[in-house]
């Protein structure tokens, strides 16, 4: 069961677990699947913070990104609970029992001695040191330097349902390839939930160290009160260039966007729409053999900078596969 856990697809179950049984070992007073301080148990304290100070910079520093590479992990839906509890919100089946195996084991531990405890803990960190660093993501591991990058490959994973994390990382990657070496491209963590004092957008484009571009990325249908929290953001942050890009989801029903632009223009917003699926038709118009491998490899990075779920992340990897020649 550790291994379901520790293995699987959500990061921060994965992190539940090794902080529950970090605290297994360390302390035994505190009560291995609390979440907070609120919690109604004996041995209460607050995961998140003992997550964050403490095991995440440990990860940086030892592990390279092994549990999965996230800055801030309790702040996922999952996590901002009391307890681990069976009756938590799940996402599917594969969830519950993913679920199930991390509150018998922590429960285990929580009645275990001292031994039985140190086995555990033992047994996920050696399952944790086996699991590929975050840089096993900085290249696209399935095409070598004799290889080529089909174009329907890349358009596959823009389609494909990824709740948005494909339409981010191939924007992130057409933009990159737009951009002079010395402009700072970041991608910002999707399990962050906005929580950076420095983000002003999905994307934001920096020069030096002026954030002159904020980039709101939407692969579902949005309203102009979507595009306004954008560019109410952005100005909040001190940038006033907003461009607001969808993806294939969004295309059919959207806003009409000169109505928009005119109406943030005399608050002071630049504001334009992108078409993420037409930025990658004129990306792979443009594009050779190495210009399609380097467009993948920079789909790789932005998939490692925004922490994106490692299913996301094999999903490409197998549509590259499959289409590489």
């Amino acid at each position: 069961m550790i291994a379901d856990v520790i293995n699987g697809d959500r990061k921060t179950y994965r992190y539940m677990m090794f902080v529950g049984l970090l605290v297994a070992v360390t302390d035994r007073r505190l009560h291995p699947r609390c979440l907070q301080l609120k919690a109604k148990c004996n041995g209460a304290f607050d995961a998140r913070s003992l997550c964050k100070n403490v095991v995440v910079p440990f990860e940086k520093t030892y592990l390279k990104g092994r549990l999965g590479g996230s800055c801030d992990p309790y702040v996922s839906n999952p996590a901002r609970l009391p307890m681990i509890d069976l009756s938590n919100d799940v996402k599917g089946s594969g969830d519950a029992e993913t679920l199930r195996s991390l509150y018998d084991v922590l429960e285990y531990v929580r009645k275990a001695d001292a031994d039985k405890r140190r086995v555990a803990f033992c047994y996920a960190f050696s399952l944790v040191q086996k699991r590929p660093g975050e840089e096993s993501f900085s290249v696209c591991p399935a095409v070598d330097a004799d290889g080529d990058v089909k174009v329907g490959a890349l358009f596959d994973f823009l389609y494909a349902q990824t709740q948005g994390v494909g339409a981010v990382a191939v924007l992130a990657a057409y933009i990159r390839g737009t951009m002079p070496k010395n402009v700072k491209v970041e991608v910002h963590q999707i399990t962050e939930s906005g929580a950076s004092p420095q983000e002003t957008g999905d994307i934001d484009v920096v020069f030096g160290t002026e954030r002159r571009m904020a980039v709101e990325v939407k692969d579902k249908p949005y309203t102009a009160v979507d595009v306004g929290h954008a560019c109410r953001k952005a100005l909040k942050g001190g940038v006033k260039k907003v461009v607001f890009a969808f993806g294939p989801a969004a295309e059919r029903k959207r806003p009409h966007d000169g109505a928009l632009m005119e109406y943030w223009e005399e608050k002071g917003v630049d504001l334009s729409f992108l078409s993420i699926e037409s930025a990658l038709s004129v990306a792979m118009a443009v594009s050779d053999r190495h210009g399609r491998i380097d467009f993948a490899d920079r789909v790789f990075h932005a998939l490692s900078d925004m922490n994106a779920p490692d299913s996301a992340r094999r999903q490409f990897e197998s549509m590259i596969r499959k289409k590489v020649v």
